[in-house]
């Protein structure tokens, strides 16, 4: 009876030290939201955590092809650097600080979705205090996956920022449909006007027969 007792225990803390193994690789840099809609100007959120001992000083996230930032949220204490492409697009956010043991680094920045549907990959670099990386660029499942997007016609549009507003136009088509609240207007105020006349016409000969009757 002592030996399936001491097998269990031992199954159930060989368990547990996988789980803890997993845990730093589970607690990898995220951006959100997981799906938007192509063409779109999104709000993203950048997570990173800090699940080791040493300090994260330096978070490097690579921008995907046909995303376009635009607008960057301040973070104090933290420098952002922006590195770019020979035809000056924005290759990749660089954010340099410290960020303690067990701490959770949030930040935020507007940029335009591709246009083309399909996965887009956010890859991070996370350097430590001490010059260690890890490299947040693997597919999903790895032991350091890179945080993936859906672009997806079906995605809410979110016009974060109000890029691409559509308000001018339906500023622009207020006169039109104002000239046919008017025109509807003045088709009941000619209404209107018939059928008084006509009613002081029904008064008028009203009054005449009720003359002649009296002389009569």
């Amino acid at each position: 009876m002592d030996v399936p007792r001491r097998l269990t225990r031992a199954a159930l803390l060989a368990g547990a030290a996988l789980l803890v193994g997993a845990a730093p690789a589970a607690a990898h840099i995220q951006v959100r939201p997981a799906e938007a809609a192509p063409g779109d100007p999104v709000l993203w959120t950048v997570l990173v955590p800090n699940e080791r001992d040493l300090a994260t000083t330096n978070v490097e996230l690579a921008i995907p092809k046909g995303v376009i930032p635009f607008s960057y949220e301040p973070l104090p204490g933290w420098t952002r650097t922006l590195t770019k492409n020979p035809n000056q697009s924005v290759r990749s956010i660089v954010w340099s600080g410290n960020l303690k043991p067990s701490e959770v680094l949030v930040t935020q920045f507007l940029a335009t979705t591709p246009d083309q549907a399909g996965p887009i990959s956010w890859k991070a670099i996370q350097t430590y205090s001490d010059g260690q990386k890890v490299r947040w660029i693997g597919g999903p499942g790895s032991e350091e996956p890179a945080s993936v997007t859906q672009i997806s016609a079906s995605a809410p549009r979110q016009n974060a920022g109000g890029e691409g507003d559509d308000s001018s136009a339906a500023a622009a088509s207020a006169p039109d449909d104002a000239g046919d609240d008017g025109g509807s207007g003045d088709g009941l105020a000619v209404a209107a006007l018939i059928v008084g006349g006509l009613g002081l016409v029904t008064g008028i000969a009203a009054l005449v027969l009720g003359r002649r009757r009296a002389r009569a």
